[in-house]
């Protein structure tokens, strides 16, 4: 419900009104691998690479046939973060998309020294 929104906010580093949807969507279903990706995206974005892996492998759990969580995954837990893999929102199917980009690349792990000061 609140997906299209919450990636809109991350893809425009707008993390405060991100975070308070994605709590939205996890109280509405806590069940739900996409809410728990997106935190993921949440916490990589914000250096904390640790507490993504969580949400990551949580998302994972509770499906393990969600796609974007193992591509998160896979990134933040390679011996090489300099690689430039995408984030994977998991919008594909959303009209995000069509802003010309999958996802945003993060180079060195991740984009806490493009954020704004919170």
């Amino acid at each position: 419900m609140y997906m299209k929104e919450v990636i809109s906010y991350l893809k425009n580093r707008q993390y405060e009104e991100s975070y308070k949807l994605i709590m939205k969507a996890i109280n509405s279903d806590p069940n739900a691998a996409e809410p728990h990706n997106l935190l993921g995206i949440w916490y990589e974005f914000k250096g904390d690479n640790d507490l993504a892996r969580k949400h990551y492998r949580i998302s994972y759990v509770l499906n393990p046939t969600y796609k974007p969580a193992s591509v998160n995954l896979e990134r933040v837990s390679t011996l090489f973060p300099y690689k430039n893999i995408e984030v994977d929102f998991g919008d594909e199917n959303n009209d995000i998309s069509n802003q010309g980009t999958k996802g945003t690349p993060l180079k060195g792990g991740n984009l806490a020294s493009k954020s704004p000061a919170s």
